[in-house]
């Protein structure tokens, strides 16, 4: 008991209490810094090979769609790559199971997937993207990069010390929900069959987001571990 108390286990005890709080900052940090930065990473990368295969990144061309729907997969990524050396060093027992993994790299491929759709129709609405043709649906994918990366992390750290990782989350979903409920709103009056792969990759999106919550609650909310 005196053990636990004083000396190495209480200090081991603090670093795992307050280690997954740091790492949701220095998270939220790299998520924001690196959203620029991939911009310009995707950009450097995929223009080139995409002009060179004949889709020109253009406005009303088809090949922005491309390029905007790599971004998600770039800046998860580069976020995650980032915040694994970060993670051991701050929150000790940190381990990166497959089902972390697969949830980041399924809200990441989400992420693409639903921004390429939103794009393309509108474009094929309007010529031409414009923030203001999309509305709060630009938010769909930023949400979708946040809630991989929050749920992956949460899976990550020890059970029972999750709840700063899935306050993120949570908020991240907030995020997806702001995007989304005037898609919804406009699904009441019909959906055209035109619009059936958006919708459904929608409704993909809110089930996965729920789905990760869920996981992510319960680790944070079992027996700590020592």
């Amino acid at each position: 008991m005196q053990q636990i108390l004083s000396g190495p286990g209480l200090a081991q005890r603090a670093a795992t209490s307050h280690g997954p709080l740091l790492w949701a900052a220095a998270g939220l940090v790299l998520y924001l810094l690196a959203g620029v930065g991939s911009l310009f990473i995707t950009a450097l990368i995929v223009d080139p090979a995409l002009g060179a295969a004949g889709m020109p990144v253009a406005a009303g061309e088809i090949g922005l769609s491309v390029r905007n729907a790599i971004h998600p997969l770039v800046w998860g990524a580069l976020v995650a790559a980032l915040a694994v050396p970060i993670g051991r060093r701050l929150v000790p027992g940190v381990r990166f199971t497959l089902g972390g993994w697969l949830v980041l790299g399924t809200g990441l491929v989400l992420a693409a997937v639903s921004w390429f759709l939103i794009e393309e129709f509108v474009r094929w609405r309007f010529t031409y993207v414009d923030v203001e043709y999309v509305g709060f649906s630009v938010l769909t994918w930023p949400a979708l990069v946040a809630i991989a990366l929050s749920g992956w992390a949460a899976l990550a750290v020890p059970p029972g010390n999750a709840i700063p990782l899935v306050s993120l989350l949570v908020l991240a979903g907030i995020g997806l929900g702001v995007a989304l409920l005037p898609s919804v709103v406009g699904a009441a009056d019909g959906i055209d069959p035109g619009n059936i792969p958006l919708a459904t990759a929608l409704l993909v999106d809110v089930a996965y987001a729920m789905l990760v919550v869920a996981v992510a609650f319960r680790s944070a909310t079992a027996p700590a571990t020592s």
